[in-house]
C-alpha cells in the first residue's frame, strides 16, 4: 500500500467479533429468496415483547441496540447522520426453498466496538423472535447455539442450548488487525455483490452507478460506524479521497437492477430492489483507498446494509 494513505493506526482503537447463532427450525419453512434480508420488522417486534413484559434490565440500552443515539461528542456527531446499528447481519442468501424441522440456520452477524456489549441483548431478541418466526409469522425457531470466531479464524461455541446463561462475551479482535489480515496487491480488484445494493439519492434509487457514484457512500457508511460505535475520527481527506475513486478506471461493470420484494400499504404497491453483479477494477489509486473497501466489505453498503443488504466480496482480477 502506498504510503500517501497508510493503514490508519487509529483502527487499533475500534474493536469488532464475529458471532454465530444456531438456529434450530420447528417446522416445514418455505424461506423465499432475500427472505434473511427481511429481518428488521420481525426484530423490532420481538423488542417490543421484551421491552412491554420487561424482560431486559436496561430498557433504554434495549431500544439502542436496533435504534442507536447519536454520538455525545459534537466533533462525532457532524460524521453521523443517523446512527446505524453496531452490528452488520451476515445471512446466507443461497439458503432458501423448503426447510425441513430440526434443520439449522446459522445467522453470522458482527460486533463493532460498543456493540460488544449487546451481544447478549441480541441473542435475547433472538430467543423472543424464535415463536415468531423469522418470515412473515412463519419460520418458527428456537436459539440452539451461539459461536464465535476468534483472532485465527478457529470457531468455538460460547453457548448451547440447556446450559446456564452466561455473558456471552466472544473473542475480541480489532479493525487494524482485521484489514492487515484482509490487505491484498495488485492493481485490479473486482467487487462482487451477492445482496441487493440499494443506495438512495434524493430519496430515489440509483440504478445505473458507476464507481464514482458508489464510493461516497461506501466512505460515508465506514466513517459513521466508526464514529457512531468506535469513537473514532480517522484522520483522513474525504474530497481528496472522492477525488482519487473518481480516477480509478471501471473496466466492467456489470451490476444490474433486480427487484426483490413487494412493498404494500394502504393504498399502494412498490416493487423494491438493488443492485446484483461484479464491478471490475483497475488502477494504482486502489492502492489509496484499499482499507476503506475492505472495511466496506465487513460492514456492507447502501439501505438496509445493517440487516444484510449490500454485501459485497473483494478479490483480485
Amino acid at each position: 500500500m502506498s504510503e500517501l494513505f497508510p493503514l490508519p493506526q487509529e483502527l487499533e482503537r475500534v474493536e469488532y467479533a464475529q458471532v454465530y447463532f444456531h438456529l434450530e427450525i420447528g417446522g416445514y419453512f418455505d424461506l423465499p429468496p432475500f427472505g434473511l434480508l427481511q429481518l428488521r420488522r420481525e426484530l423490532q417486534q420481538a423488542l417490543k415483547i421484551l421491552l412491554a413484559e420487561g424482560q431486559v434490565d436496561d430498557p433504554q440500552q434495549a431500544r439502542s441496540l436496533l435504534c442507536p443515539e447519536l454520538p455525545i461528542d459534537p466533533r462525532l456527531r457532524r460524521l453521523v447522520q443517523k446512527p446505524a446499528p453496531a452490528f452488520v447481519l451476515k445471512p446466507d442468501i443461497s439458503r432458501h426453498g423448503l426447510i425441513e424441522p430440526k434443520e439449522r440456520l446459522i445467522l453470522p452477524v458482527v460486533f463493532v466496538g460498543t456493540g460488544l456489549k449487546q451481544v447478549a441483548l441480541f441473542s435475547q431478541l433472538l430467543e423472543t423472535l424464535g415463536p415468531l418466526g423469522l418470515y412473515h409469522g412463519s419460520g418458527q425457531f428456537c436459539l440452539d447455539g451461539v459461536e464465535a470466531e476468534d483472532a485465527s479464524g478457529l470457531r468455538a461455541m460460547l453457548w448451547t442450548k440447556g446450559d446456564v446463561r452466561r455473558s456471552l462475551m466472544p473473542p475480541i479482535s480489532d479493525l487494524y488487525w482485521w484489514s492487515q489480515r484482509q490487505r491484498s496487491g495488485g492493481e485490479q480488484l473486482v467487487l462482487e455483490f451477492s445482496t441487493p445494493l440499494r443506495l438512495l439519492r434524493q430519496n430515489k434509487p440509483v440504478f445505473k452507478p458507476k464507481f464514482s457514484d458508489i464510493f461516497p457512500f461506501l466512505l460515508r457508511r465506514v466513517t459513521a460506524l466508526l464514529a457512531s460505535h468506535g469513537n473514532l475520527e480517522i484522520a483522513v481527506d474525504p474530497q481528496l479521497l472522492i477525488q482519487q475513486a473518481g480516477q480509478i478506471d471501471v473496466v466492467a461493470n456489470q451490476l444490474q437492477w433486480q427487484d426483490w420484494r413487494r412493498l404494500t400499504g394502504q393504498e399502494t404497491a412498490q416493487d423494491l430492489g438493488g443492485l446484483l453483479g461484479e464491478l471490475h477494477l483497475q488502477g494504482p489509486g486502489l492502492a489509496e483507498i484499499l482499507w476503506l473497501l475492505q472495511l466496506g466489505s465487513l460492514f456492507s453498503l447502501g439501505k438496509g446494509a445493517s440487516y444484510g443488504a449490500g454485501q459485497y466480496s473483494l478479490r483480485s482480477s
